[in-house]
């Protein structure tokens, strides 16, 4: 007897009456609230949350959820990241396909659920972001990837401990468990009498800092090396990757705590021991993580070398580039139209999100180097004009083979002005 892939009908329950909703996976969501965010429509818009780190939003709790919303986020403040669970509202139709085309693979088919397509079965969507401040039952968060208007279905803490796999277990049959226990008798004297110092140090509440190579493991060495070598380069190709050096500096110095503390209400971060490159591609937000706070040792970081997460190679080494950015003289004046001093002598702009043109011009950098453009774009429509919009700014600019070039920037009032004129001649004409 053959049974078939879905129930004919609802499973009922012992008493014989129909299920809840919950059970059948049948729910009706209600949005928590929605996204205040820098991006107005999907055109520029960060595939990941990582791209652009100073993209910034702003949620805020809907009072027909829960009364007073600033009772449920009460103690969010103490973290760092969170996780914010959402729907792809601007998908356009709701029809997916089993294959997709990912502008990461630059037109290769892979199933859907090996990428993080918007078309779903389910249009929900996830994004790491990283969280500025609550104030009342508002949440400020920079380094987001979702446009304004998206609605917000539920919120979770980022926790390091569960969230970010440092070793991958195998299951413990007895043959793996022999085979640990032989490993464990088999470690160095020295090792194990390393890794008790430092827990030692740990529970006390020494934080070892290093400011030199003396003393550090020969791979953080190499690591350490390597990311200076690539840093000078880097900021030798282009000159707004300071904009990045605070943060990729941080990263460096976190690299070598090795024990976790608390200071302020605020939990101490470290980053994944999987090389320095990697941890500066996802240095904007997106894989931050915490040690245990008890201050336990994983095995790689007493130098013994342990299974960790992984990804496809296509993930890593994507076959679309990085794009060169470059801005035209008209881009550049355009864009210092954003500032201005008041009567005071004080610097101000008419941005809603950014700080500060730097700010912008960074932000702007980061979106066209991940080249927004969709695979249908790349291939069709080569010699068009791109157009987006980031906060107050709206950004006309061409690619080239290997580059990315700023047209223009005006204010987003000047253009909606500009359409509703040409609207009005056509209509009289």
């Amino acid at each position: 007897m053959q049974h078939s892939e879905e129930p004919s009908t609802l499973p009922a329950s012992t008493c014989g009456c129909m299920k809840p909703a919950l059970e059948t996976g049948n729910i009706l969501t209600e949005p928590i609230g929605y996204i205040e965010s820098c991006f107005s429509a999907k055109n520029g818009t960060p595939r990941q949350p990582t791209i652009c780190s100073l993209s910034r939003a702003c949620l805020r709790i809907r009072k027909s959820v829960f009364n007073n919303p600033e009772h449920s986020v009460m103690g969010l403040e103490q973290f760092s990241h969170v996780w914010i669970l959402f729907v792809f509202h601007k998908n356009g139709h709701l029809s997916c396909k089993a294959k997709v085309q990912p502008p990461r693979l630059n037109g290769t088919k892979i199933g859907i659920f090996s990428t993080r397509s918007p078309h779903r079965p389910n249009a929900i969507g996830l994004t790491l972001a990283k969280l500025d401040k609550v104030e009342g039952g508002a949440i400020y968060l920079s380094g987001i990837d979702m446009i304004n208007g998206t609605p917000v279905l539920d919120i979770k803490p980022y926790i390091a401990d569960y969230d970010s796999p440092q070793d991958l277990m195998e299951p413990l049959d007895e043959l793996n468990l022999k085979e640990r226990e032989q490993k464990q008798r088999d470690l160095p004297h020295s090792v194990n009498t390393a890794g008790r110092c430092e827990r030692q140090q740990g529970a006390e509440g020494v934080r070892p800092q290093y400011h030199s190579t003396e003393g550090k493991h020969p791979e953080d060495q190499t690591a350490e090396g390597k990311y200076l070598k690539d840093k000078a380069s880097a900021e030798g190709k282009c000159p707004f990757s300071k904009c990045r050096s605070t943060t990729a500096d941080c990263v460096l110095e976190t690299r070598t705590n090795q024990s976790s503390s608390r200071e302020g209400g605020r939990i101490d971060l470290h980053w994944p021991k999987e090389g320095i490159d990697n941890r500066l591609s996802v240095v904007e937000g997106d894989a931050a993580t915490q040690e245990n706070s008890s201050g336990t040792q994983h095995p790689s970081s007493m130098g013994v070398s342990s299974p960790a997460s992984c990804v496809p190679s296509w993930v890593k080494d994507s076959p679309v580039t990085t794009l060169e950015v470059r801005f035209t003289p008209h881009a550049e004046m355009d864009l210092e139209h954003f500032s201005s001093e008041d009567h005071t002598g004080i610097n101000i702009t008419s941005f809603k999100y950014f700080r500060s043109v730097k700010e912008a011009k960074c932000a702007i950098i980061d979106v066209l180097a991940a080249d927004p453009r969709s695979v249908y774009r790349r291939k069709h429509c080569q010699d068009r004009l791109f157009y987006f919009s980031m906060d107050t700014a709206h950004i006309t600019c061409w690619f080239g083979d290997g580059f990315a070039e700023v047209l223009r920037i005006k204010h987003n009032d000047t253009v909606e002005n500009t359409v509703g004129q040409c609207s009005l001649q056509s209509a009289s004409s």
